[in-house]
């Protein structure tokens, strides 16, 4: 009788403990698999935020915190499907964990003397794997653009790192600035080329998919482009709602929109599910927005651009498109309304997004009532610039004016 009242009695502690996402790995349940970390330069007491995230959600969620203790942190997660990703948070750069049913352990080695990316997570997990080939790799065969990003990434954490006096912050935040075109130009230099090359002989994974987004964003060379395209193509048919996929596919299509040529057009959904082309606005201006939950400068410019959407509807329709999930997407139309149109394509309108050559929020493009791009601009002075020369508006002018001179 005591041993039944005792094993109910432990049962509820590791469900309570579960439920609070503060179970430690003593009390967790048989099949949670549990992580062990040895790490060295970390100073006992420190705190290690874990976060996770959904599949389709933007934002990390809080999971628990893990103390550093004699070097040493423990804790235990129960997944319910393959390669669920964690992150350990370490300053600004987080390192990823992927867990899944039937792992038991994994283990994880680190030095507060190396940016957590270069930590080692030792785990029979097929994308953990691949993260570690990559890094093996690039300290192998890359090893002055290891050194120089670890550096980088160092003095990144440092200049927020609140322990800091501010003149150690300030030389931090600008030891990043001399390092960061540095990293650019020898990326560009070295590390595309190699990392393509490495990337044709290596199985389809997230970190390839991360990658090869990664190199075509910024890369143009056209050997680049082409070998890049060989590797797309090996890309499973399940694998094209990733996140990056569609963007990579339209990265290596070389027919973007530029200012001249006509509006790239795309089948997109308004909040009540009814579909909408670009195309269907011919015979007016046409102002696209690129927008997305949480951004703060668009979250500032939206009372201005309904301001003039509502003044100049007779002569220009405004769309902002969201790369978003539908369903952050959907909560940001009953928590800011506009009379606007909004509209998403139930997939992060990522293809949209790549199309019009998106790098930065908000971005800005005007179509003529032919349907021809007339300019592309970044940022609310983006707006201010186009509206000035095409549509001009003397009260949203100056409200944008002055916000530019605040």
């Amino acid at each position: 009788m005591k041993r039944n009242l005792l094993a109910s009695l432990l049962a509820l502690c590791a469900i309570a403990g579960q439920a609070q996402n503060t179970q430690n790995s003593n009390s967790a349940p048989l099949d949670s698999v549990i992580i062990e970390g040895v790490v060295t330069n970390i100073p006992d007491g420190t705190c290690f935020k874990i976060k996770y995230k959904e599949k389709d959600e933007k934002y990390l969620k809080e999971y628990q915190d893990v103390i550093v203790k004699k070097e040493m942190f423990r804790f235990a997660i129960l997944p319910k499907k393959k390669d669920e990703l964690y992150y350990l948070g370490y300053g600004s750069n987080p390192l990823r964990i992927y867990v899944e049913p039937g792992l038991k352990k994994i283990k994880v080695t680190g030095n507060g003397a190396c940016a957590p990316h270069n930590w080692y997570v030792e785990s029979e997990n097929f994308e953990q794997k691949e993260i570690n080939a990559y890094i093996q790799f690039v300290k192998e065969n890359l090893s002055d653009y290891y050194e120089l990003e670890n550096k980088a990434m160092l003095a990144s954490i440092r200049r927020f790192d609140a322990s800091l006096t501010q003149e150690e912050r300030d030389k931090a935040t600008q030891e990043f600035r001399e390092l960061f075109p540095m990293i650019v130009e020898l990326k560009k230099e070295k590390y595309d080329a190699a990392m393509i090359d490495f990337l044709k002989d290596r199985p389809f994974s997230k970190t390839m998919v991360e990658e090869l987004y990664d190199i075509l964003r910024i890369d143009k060379n056209p050997t680049i482009v082409e070998k890049a395209y060989e590797i797309f193509k090996k890309y499973p048919q399940e694998a094209m709602d990733e996140q990056y996929v569609a963007e990579t596919k339209t990265l290596l299509n070389a027919d973007k929109a530029k200012i001249g040529h006509q509006l790239k057009d795309f089948t997109l959904f308004d909040r009540k599910g009814y579909k909408h082309q670009l195309s269907e606005f011919k015979g007016k201006y046409t102002i696209l927005e690129f927008t997305y939950v949480g951004c703060v400068a668009c979250q500032l410019a939206k009372p201005v651009l309904d301001d003039f959407y509502k003044r100049n509807k007779d002569k220009v329709e405004v769309v902002a498109i969201y790369y978003d999930t539908e369903k952050d997407w959907m909560a940001e139309g009953e928590k800011h309304k506009v009379s606007f149109h909004e509209w998403n394509d139930h997939a992060r309108s990522a293809e949209p997004v790549a199309a019009y050559g998106v790098r930065a929020y908000p971005t800005f493009v005007i179509i003529d009532p032919n349907g021809k791009i007339l300019d592309i601009k970044e940022s609310a002075s983006g707006f201010y610039e186009i509206i000035k020369k095409y549509i001009p508006d003397a009260e949203v002018e100056k409200k944008l004016e002055n916000a530019r001179n605040s």
